[in-house]
């Protein structure tokens, strides 16, 4: 990015992939600044003192347009959120919080795109999480990324990129947002004021991301996980009611059990092969895993986690939350044992 800013040569759009819990949100804020800044320092920073950078501190650039779904700039209240305000989706037939980017969200960025900046140098655009957009939603964007204006910057941010249109992928620079090394994690996390221990664990549960980490310190993940297990283990043989327990993943969140789901079978596999295995997504759990692991098939396992996977790519779409979770559920508790 300095680089290419010293040599007026921007990249129209950039890609900030990675899992959750890495802060590619902040570090979207961050090269938005960047960008609206008039007088970034000799170290490439924002200088935090000029009119766009006091403008973006206030919520108030003219030249930055951030587009969310509806139900993300409510639940999670920041800078990014306050800027998303400016495009609301359209209500008119559907009352319900949207979770996805919709159509006419991009058409106003689009239109709002088409004229010059207003006091910075360029116009800088986020979509977030890009890999929310509907599918009439991605085509309109195509439309901005095939023909984008001179004077702007398309910073897209998504958890799973391939959820994107190959087209809209390759239209863009990619930036792999990686964890950072486990030690530096670990210090970050302890000075947050987490017992070494528990950052361990915490460290462990979110594949080494630190916001995800603490963000699971602060909520209610580890009970609901808790559950979860209890769950999967009544399913099998033990009686439980795989439309209860769809209810009580809905309540917890559809994309946050289907996300562990795929994670403790992916255990399951790697302990199917080797039990010793290291990089467990559940590792506190290795003895509760193996008993599992030596009741079940293996290939019959693969497929499982295929179903997982594809429908957690079905979340945020037209097909019932409720639905789609007892439809996996169901499918687990008739996995053939051993």
């Amino acid at each position: 990015m300095r680089l290419a800013r010293e040599r007026a040569r921007l990249p129209h759009a950039l890609l900030l992939a990675g899992p959750k819990g890495l802060g590619k949100n902040a570090l979207a804020a961050w090269l938005a600044q960047l960008l609206l800044c008039a007088h970034p320092g000799a170290d490439h920073r924002p200088c935090g003192r000029c009119q766009g950078c006091t403008l973006y501190a206030a919520g108030s650039h003219p030249d930055l347009h951030v587009v969310q779904p509806e139900a993300v700039y409510k639940s999670t209240p920041g800078l990014l959120a306050q800027y998303a305000l400016r495009y609301p989706p359209d209500k008119s037939k559907d009352s319900k919080d949207s979770t996805v980017i919709r159509i006419d969200q991009i058409r106003a960025l689009i239109e709002s795109s088409q004229t010059r900046p207003q006091i910075a140098a360029r116009k800088v655009l986020i979509l977030s999480p890009a890999d929310s957009l509907n599918v009439n939603a991605a085509n309109s964007l195509l439309k901005l990324l095939e023909e984008p204006p001179p004077d702007s910057t398309l910073l897209l941010v998504a958890d799973r990129p391939t959820r994107l249109p190959a087209t809209i992928r390759s239209r863009c620079v990619n930036v792999p947002v990686r964890a950072p090394e486990h030690g530096a994690a670990l210090a970050w996390l302890t000075a947050e004021g987490q017992a070494p221990a528990q950052a361990e664990l915490l460290l462990e549960l979110a594949a080494g991301a630190p916001l995800a980490a603490l963000a699971l310190a602060d909520g209610d993940y580890i009970a609901r996980r808790a559950q979860w297990m209890d769950d999967i283990e009544g399913l099998l043989g033990k009686g439980a009611d795989p439309v209860g327990c769809a209810a009580r993943w809905k309540s917890a969140g559809a994309e946050r059990g289907l996300a562990w789901l795929q994670g403790w079978v992916g255990d399951l596999i790697k302990l199917g092969f080797d039990p010793g295995a290291l990089g467990l997504f559940n590792p506190d759990a290795r003895a509760r895993l193996q008993a599992l692991r030596n009741r079940l098939h293996l290939n019959r396992l693969f497929e499982f986690l295929e179903l997982v996977a594809a429908s957690r790519n079905l979340l945020g779409g037209p097909l019932d939350e409720q639905l789609l979770l007892e439809d996996v559920l169901i499918q687990w508790s008739r996995l053939p044992r051993t």
